[in-house]
């Protein structure tokens, strides 16, 4: 993000905010009152040219994205030099590569990337609050915890687990999630290295009625 111009602090509120806190929590973390925050949100609008904080960090990811696509591709021993380092570096790159396509979408679903023990490594909560059901949906935090159930048969935990083995799944879901449909497929290191490195979960919530 230097290259679009942000500052330090700059840069620190569209993080949270990509891992979705919003304005208000972004404040109460940061120390700072929500009149601030937004102030910084305005400076940070002017230089990226978004319109709104939607379209802002969905503009910041895809540059963000587009610069990691550039750096892989660059010459094929930095190409090799990142498959050497897919935890770091392909991990981030894929899944901002999906928050991308939801940013671009107005974020109507929520999306996450998850490790192979399917801890969450980004988060953007598009749709759910940061706390649901009793659960507060933050990174670091697992599957099993997000879905509260350690159950491997409990349909989202087994969806994650299909995709850690290969296989895509769109499922729709019961009990306290009932109205929501999730989607999860293997996050793979890249285009040439079929190893799978984690999963991208999506979920969007239904109408009632509606499937």
């Amino acid at each position: 993000m230097k290259k679009l111009g942000l500052s330090p602090r700059e840069i620190q509120i569209v993080e949270l905010a990509i891992v979705g806190l919003t304005n208000e929590a972004i404040a109460h973390k940061l120390e700072l009152s929500i009149g601030t925050v937004n102030t910084y949100w305005l400076r940070i609008r002017l230089k990226v040219g978004g319109i709104g904080r939607t379209d802002t960090v969905a503009k910041i990811i895809r540059e963000r994205a587009e610069e990691a696509l550039r750096e892989a591709n660059s010459t094929k021993s930095e190409l090799a030099e990142a498959v050497a380092n897919r935890e770091a570096h392909h991990l981030d790159l894929r899944s901002e590569l999906a928050l991308l396509q939801l940013a671009m979408d107005q974020i109507k679903s929520t999306v996450w990337a998850t490790d192979k023990d399917m801890k969450l490594m980004i988060l953007a909560n598009g749709v759910l609050p940061s706390s649901h059901l009793g659960v507060t949906w933050e990174v670091g935090k697992t599957v099993y915890e997000i879905f509260k159930s350690e159950d491997p048969t409990h349909p989202p935990i087994a969806a994650h687990l299909d995709a850690l083995s290969g296989k895509q799944t769109v499922i729709r879901l019961k009990g306290e999630f009932g109205n929501a449909v999730l989607r999860a497929m293997p996050m793979k290191a890249t285009s040439e290295n079929d190893e799978i490195i984690g999963c991208i979960g999506i979920m969007n919530i239904v109408e009632t009625g509606k499937s």
